[in-house]
């Protein structure tokens, strides 16, 4: 332990001077580090993969001409035989991930890749190759080095990681079949980095088939009460947003459960409440349960209908008991967020009976007591899901909530240092209301105009800010 806290400090230490001084350092430590990258000596080698990995950022532009030279000498790393230097190599190469995608494809769309896009592939080809290898090593410490330089990897090359799609979600699957808890984290954080950011190219059936049957076993194996419920649902429930369509072979089933789970862990509270004592209770699961069902309303869109129509009266039980929890903030931003997803996906009319509640619970949320940090999740997301409600239902299905929503939309508006992103959303609902029920807004119109258009302004262009604009000079 004592050698591996010496190792790190060192690594920091040269982290910070190259910070400090730059390129200066490199004309010290190259000769130094080419001289022990090809010693014998495995902790020599090992030494000097460290050292270019602790300084890649402080030295960057020194660097950049010698890198094509330092990955060559940087791959075999991943192949010697010393668990240490795989791992170390693993990290030391994905400190170079920005400078290899940005060698090998284009800054942005339409326009044209640079000129030294071939040697950039072949880098990608070859260090991916590499870290999928290590990612299914035998050694633990290798593998979750791994998995977090492939996250690294995937998060910089974004869309351009399409081509090597089939052999990632092949090793990630495997790795998630065979890793044990500890790293089971790391591979989680890979396949969340993957769906997150590889664009339209993972919506496929096929991606579906690699990534969700080890995951949804995982969830049957170790049940309902398995420690690390949360970020395994958590990684689930993004898979699902990322694949859309592409989990729709595995989504009754995941809808299902998950909603067993939340209405399961809804009655532990109830439980709770009226002075059971501890009966395992735990607000975490209720949250990841309705993340999951909000990712599939999400992902599905309007295919999610059907499992909303074949669990809706348990469905809206589980809405409306969790949008009025008194407790848990996380679980009333999940509830608000689930109530925003299935009215955009076409399905509000299967939770219209608790529509009345659900909208009461979001004015309440919204009151200027409530507009707080610890809160301000739960009032972006009552916004929002009250807006979607809005558009989703006919006028005389709104009117009834117009007047204690739009009071409270007024009152955001007015108010100062408030957070951007609640000021735009509660501009955005408030149009919405406006498109439904212009007569019940006009009253107060002189009022609110400016704050309103000042929210609206500050918009990207798109339909949400037409919808808004609409709204308010109807």
């Amino acid at each position: 332990a004592a050698q591996w806290n010496l190792r790190k400090s060192s690594a920091n230490g040269l982290d910070v001077m190259s910070n400090v001084f730059g390129d200066e350092l490199l004309a010290m430590i190259l000769p130094i580090v080419e001289q022990r990258l090809r010693d014998p000596n495995w902790r020599l080698r090992e030494s000097a993969i460290l050292a270019i990995g602790a300084v890649s950022e402080g030295c960057t532009a020194g660097l950049t001409p010698f890198l094509p030279q330092l990955i060559e000498f940087l791959l075999p790393g991943l192949e010697d035989p010393r668990p240490m230097v795989r791992s170390t190599t693993c990290w030391t190469l994905s400190r170079f991930s920005r400078w290899v995608v940005q060698l090998a494809f284009a800054p942005g769309p339409n326009q044209p890749p640079p000129a030294t896009a071939e040697q950039g592939k072949d880098f990608m080809n070859k260090i991916l190759a590499g870290l999928l290898r290590r990612v299914v090593d035998h050694n633990k410490h290798v593998q979750a080095a791994a998995c977090g330089a492939l996250a690294t990897l995937e998060s910089e090359a974004r869309a351009d990681i399409a081509p090597w799609l089939a052999p990632i979600v092949s090793a990630l699957g495997q790795a998630m079949n065979n890793y044990q808890r500890k790293n089971l984290r790391c591979a989680f954080d890979a396949v969340s980095s993957l769906v997150e950011n590889a664009g339209d190219a993972i919506r496929t059936q096929e991606c579906g088939a690699a990534l969700l049957p080890p995951l949804l076993a995982k969830w049957e194996a170790g049940g309902d009460a398995q420690p690390d419920l949360y970020q395994l649902l958590e990684c689930v429930t993004s898979v699902v947003i990322g694949l859309g369509l592409g989990c729709q072979d595995y989504a009754a089933p995941m809808f299902s459960r998950a909603l067993a789970l939340a209405q399961h862990q809804l009655t532990l509270r109830e439980a709770t409440a009226r002075g059971a004592g501890d009966v395992g209770y735990e607000a975490d699961h209720v949250i990841c349960s309705l993340d999951l069902l909000s990712g599939l309303a999400d992902g599905l869109g309007a295919g999610v209908e059907v499992l909303v129509a074949a669990n809706a009266a348990v469905l809206r039980e589980v809405i409306v008991a969790s949008c009025s929890d008194a407790h848990s903030p996380g679980v009333r931003r999940s509830a608000f967020a689930l109530v925003g997803d299935i009215a955009k996906s076409g399905c509000g009319q299967h939770v219209r009976h608790g529509l009345a509640q659900i909208m009461e619970c979001a004015a309440v949320n919204l009151q200027p007591n409530m507009v707080s940090a610890y809160n301000m999740s739960v009032c972006n997301n009552a916004c929002w899901s009250a807006g979607e409600i809005a558009a989703a239902f006919p006028p005389e299905e709104v009117a009834p909530f117009v007047a204690p929503l739009a009071s409270a939309f007024v009152a955001i508006l007015q108010m100062t240092m408030i957070q951007r992103s609640l000021g735009e959303n509660a501009a955005i609902a408030l149009g919405r209301l406006a498109m439904k029920c212009p007569e019940q807004i006009s009253a107060g119109f002189g009022e609110l105009s400016a704050p309103w258009c000042a929210a609206l302004r500050r918009l990207r262009d798109g339909a949400e800010k037409e919808q808004a604009f609409a709204g308010l000079v109807r």
